[in-house]
């Protein structure tokens, strides 16, 4: 049974009927609001969000309870998954239940309703499999490409850098600066994945976008303020205010792929986080404001 022989994805621009699992999560949230008014959505979790779209309660776990609730859609957009932020509190069997177990569900329910195209979200941690976290991602992203050759579905798999829960607002800025992206951009290039279906199977890498050149990555190992300072001319004076703590070294993230293919347009990092710090600054809120879940 192939996909692109069954129901036939809707035009770009037209609407289409979603299915997007683990809608009141992290993902699913922000998703939700860029696409509603523009296609009809059917959100599926565990528990139900409070919403006025077509909810149906489901554990992604239960085969036959998302072969019901994959019928008569153009997409599905698959997001639940236990997180690195779970390793210590969920076991192996628990990730292996979800994150992969979940997903070949989900492509059992997308095969045998011919639905023909997927948005998958994955991770960064692909390249680093030294958890069961990593592995369960790398697994996921082979049940993407089999089901791709196998059945047709085409595959449009995001891979974000960290964008789970932040302790508090000062735990978000010093981030950005590591393995973090903001969720609103998250948020954004989910939405284009959505109505990118160009993409027979590939993978997206979505990360925040720096400033910052070759040299300031070199620099930067010597001087941070100065590097810094270039970009925003308080930087220093706010890192020392408000102790933020910066990393040794920094990273060029490359998301050029991803602005190609999907028009992504990443609108936050760290100079972006001291801009608004900055203003909080002024106005004499910058320690209530930090301190912010």
């Amino acid at each position: 049974m192939r996909a692109e022989g069954a129901k036939a994805s809707s035009e770009k621009g037209a609407e289409m009927r979603i299915l997007i699992t683990g809608a009141g999560g992290n993902l699913g949230t922000g998703l939700v609001e860029r696409l509603e008014g523009r296609h009809a959505l059917r959100l599926s979790d565990a528990a139900e969000p409070e919403t006025s779209h077509e909810f149906i309660r489901m554990d992604v776990r239960d085969r036959e309870a998302f072969l019901r609730a994959a019928e008569d859609v153009n997409l599905i957009v698959h997001t639940p998954a236990w997180h690195g932020v779970h390793l210590r509190e969920r076991s192996e069997s628990d990730f292996w239940d979800l994150n992969v177990g979940g997903t070949f569900n989900m492509f059992q329910a997308a095969a045998a309703n011919r639905v023909p195209r997927v948005v998958w979200l994955s991770s960064q941690s692909v390249f680093s499999r030294d958890n069961i976290y990593g592995l369960t991602k790398v697994v996921g992203e082979d049940l993407c490409a089999f089901y791709h050759r196998a059945h047709g579905i085409r595959c449009t798999i995001l891979r974000p850098a960290d964008f789970t829960p932040y302790r508090d607002r000062k735990h978000y800025g010093e981030r950005l600066l590591r393995g973090g992206v903001d969720r609103r951009d998250v948020h954004d290039v989910a939405a284009l994945a959505v109505e990118h279906e160009d993409v027979e199977c590939d993978a997206f890498p979505v990360l925040r976008e720096d400033p910052f050149t070759s040299e300031d990555v070199e620099q930067w190992r010597d001087d941070p303020a100065a590097v810094l300072e270039r970009y925003y001319h308080d930087a220093p004076a706010l890192v020392k205010r408000y102790g933020l703590d910066l990393p040794q070294e920094i990273a060029l993230p490359d998301v050029a792929v991803s602005k190609e293919r999907l028009g992504y347009k990443p609108k936050y990092n760290f100079i972006t986080f001291l801009a608004e710090l900055a203003e909080q600054d002024r106005r004499g809120t910058a320690l209530e404001w930090l301190a912010e879940r």
